[in-house]
């Protein structure tokens, strides 16, 4: 029976690895790499791997999304700052 939650478990990360490459939405995407960690932690404690699962929840589940996030936030802010047509070289210029 337990064959059913892998199987299972192997469509979530499939499905979020899918989701990962395609959507354009950043924050979506990092959204499915969180899911493709849970899925992950799952299939880990069905395969009665505890601590891989513990390590996996908090890398792969909680810090990397958060980490992403915080690097996409600062790299928006840096790009709203810039207006269109404008080099480099003019940007250091403002500054």
């Amino acid at each position: 029976m337990f064959w059913v939650l892998d199987y299972l478990c192997l469509a979530g990360i499939v499905a979020g690895a899918v989701l990962v490459v395609h959507l354009r939405n950043l924050t979506g995407a990092v959204m499915a790499l969180s899911l493709m960690g849970t899925c992950m932690t799952l299939l880990f404690v069905v395969l009665g791997a505890p601590d891989d699962a513990h390590a996996e929840i908090v890398v792969g589940a909680i810090a990397l999304p958060v980490l992403y996030l915080v690097a996409i936030g600062k790299c928006r802010t840096v790009v709203e700052g810039r207006e269109l047509g404008e080099s480099e070289d003019a940007t250091k210029v403002h500054r």
